[in-house]
């Protein structure tokens, strides 16, 4: 497929995870502990979300002390997949409730926006499993996502990729679970599911990048508005979705991916690779001189890097998405900084960020951005980020 003499692939996808399904993968002695520590949110379409120990209100309008009427807004997020706020879609047509648990809803849904290949992630509700005690449960529903993930993908191998989840809290299980699926085609990354303890920096997660670069998988950082690793207003007075929300998709790129190369993980793995997504562009560059001065100051605490923050930034094993709705000029001034082999293009696809089926044409519409550089971002950047597709493209090429 070609969009006006363009291919294109979506960095930054999602499934909302669609449990009920996916807990056909468990034994049942694992779903009985699951009923333990998890409660279910019903949505439409046969989905539900878990609900993992205490959940903030997040219902104060702002400006006041009046606690907002959500059930408006939670009728609307059944769009979303059932996430409290009210939505913009751009629609018809509308993404499928389908789309998350039948692939042929989601290949018709890239077929309409010309969208070649998909990479996507869960939404928050399995990962959200870091914040309970019992690891092998965890470990037990990361296994049944994955075989879940492995037959979704499977009608579309060339179109629909994925990640592998893992944890640090049992590094030796999660290590082996990657040899196991690194077997499959669906695999492009390693997402790497915090736990309120452990930072991306900890060396418990060492195992895990040696297991990512052995496998050419890429390790893929995404935040979620409310689950670990946690948004600042997460657990304090804020009490506000535009605050929290605002904030907890670049906090969390920011401190994680600062975590990795401050840490010297690119260093100790050469052939590494490290994107961050849904978190927007713009600020990019400026992180990028925020992290070569802060490296100065901060040496004594710090491993010796082979080059400053901002030259990893640059590639070319540095990758990260860009968001719509920052706009033509933000993505401008962001290639100007720091060039085009970074940035890649995203949607966000079937979430509330997405501009289904208008996201193609509204970036297309960009004519100040150069064909070269459209030609990178759309297609270029991403099958060097999620290489283990990329040559499997190729090879079917030739």
């Amino acid at each position: 497929m070609a969009r006006d003499g363009y291919r294109i692939f979506d960095a930054d996808t999602h499934v909302i995870e669609p449990v009920e399904p996916i807990e056909q993968y468990l034994s049942s002695g694992d779903r009985a502990r699951l009923d333990t520590v998890a409660r279910r949110a019903p949505a439409k379409g046969g989905m539900s979300r878990y609900l993992i120990g205490k959940r903030p209100e997040l219902n104060r309008r702002l400006g006041s002390r009046e606690q907002v009427d959500l059930a408006r807004a939670v009728m609307l997020g059944q769009k979303d997949g059932g996430t409290p706020w009210d939505v913009r879609w751009q629609g018809p047509p509308f993404p499928s409730d389908r789309v998350s648990f039948d692939p042929h809803a989601r290949v018709k849904d890239l077929d309409i926006e010309g969208v070649d290949v998909n990479m996507f992630l869960p939404s928050g509700g399995i990962p959200a499993l870091a914040a309970v005690d019992d690891v092998a449960l965890e470990l037990a529903m990361h296994q049944a996502y994955h075989r879940f993930l492995k037959d979704y993908c499977a009608p579309y191998p060339d179109r629909l990729t994925s990640v592998i989840l893992a944890t640090a809290r049992d590094a030796d299980a999660s290590v082996a679970e990657i040899r196991r699926c690194a077997r499959e085609d669906w695999p492009v990354g390693v997402f790497p599911i915090c736990s309120p303890d452990l930072t991306l920096d900890d060396p418990a997660w060492e195992p895990i990048w040696a297991a990512a670069q052995e496998y050419d998988l890429t390790i893929v950082i995404h935040s979620f508005t409310m689950s670990v690793p946690y948004p600042p207003g997460m657990w304090d007075n804020w009490n506000n979705m535009f605050l929290v929300r605002s904030a907890s998709h670049v906090w969390n790129a920011q401190r994680n991916m600062a975590a990795i190369i401050g840490s010297g993980v690119l260093d100790r793995f050469p052939q590494l690779r490290l994107t961050s997504l849904e978190c927007g562009h713009g600020w990019l560059a400026f992180w990028a001189s925020r992290l070569d001065e802060q490296a100065e100051m901060s040496r004594h605490a710090m491993p010796e890097l082979k080059q400053k923050p901002s030259e990893y930034i640059k590639g070319p094993r540095y990758f990260q998405s860009i968001q719509l709705h920052e706009g033509e000029l933000s993505l401008r001034q962001a290639i100007e900084a720091i060039g085009e082999d970074t940035l890649m293009f995203a949607t966000d696809y079937p979430h509330s960020e997405s501009w289904f089926p208008k996201s193609v044409d509204s970036f297309l519409a960009w004519t100040s951005i150069p064909e070269r550089t459209k030609r990178k971002l759309l297609w270029d950047n991403a099958l060097r980020c999620y290489r283990r597709i990329g040559a499997r493209l190729a090879a079917g090429a030739r």
